[in-house]
């Protein structure tokens, strides 16, 4: 057998083996790391996570990085430090990018693969929650956090909508 006759069999495996298995379940697994962050310059914070099925993952302290398993959205979130409101988040998936490799191959079996297994599915890698002061200093504080918070919400939507991957409290709760 020639080097290329080998080549070409062993690029036609690898492209049976996306399309039977699921490349993104193959490329990128079912679970990920989600990077959480409380704002304004809050540390310290305790978080938990839960998705739809019951399935819990724990900060102890923020800022801090867990890993979940994908494809059981939504994923809510709940924060809480002493001194400030406890504060829940609550997101879903959008499609992974592995995923459209198995569009584009023509992968029929290998897509309803991806999407059962939750490897089509990605949670946002970086997820930032602002938690509310219990006791604000003055009325003016309380009114720039306002105002900062808003200004952080429609950046945040403004950057997802051209597909920035990192979520601020749009489904704060």
């Amino acid at each position: 057998m020639e080097i290329s006759s080998i080549t070409e069999c062993m690029a036609g495996m690898a492209l049976a083996a996306c399309l039977i298995a699921g490349c993104a379940t193959i490329t990128t697994g079912t679970d990920q790391g989600i990077k959480l962050i409380t704002e304004k310059d809050i540390s310290g914070a305790s978080c938990t996570l839960v998705d739809s099925k019951g399935n819990r993952s724990y900060i102890p302290r923020t800022p801090g990085t867990t890993y979940i398993t994908r494809g059981n959205a939504p994923l809510t979130i709940t924060c809480s430090k002493q001194g400030y409101k406890t504060t829940s988040l609550e997101i879903g998936e959008e499609v992974s990018g592995a995923t459209f490799g198995n569009i584009i191959l023509g992968g029929g079996i290998g897509i309803i693969f991806d999407a059962s297994s939750g490897a089509a599915q990605r949670y946002s890698d970086k997820v930032i929650i602002w938690m509310e002061p219990e006791v604000w200093q003055d009325e003016d504080s309380r009114l720039r956090w306002e105002e900062e918070r808003r200004i952080f919400i429609e950046e945040s939507m403004s950057a997802r909508q051209k597909n920035n991957n990192t979520w601020g409290n749009e489904g704060l709760k």
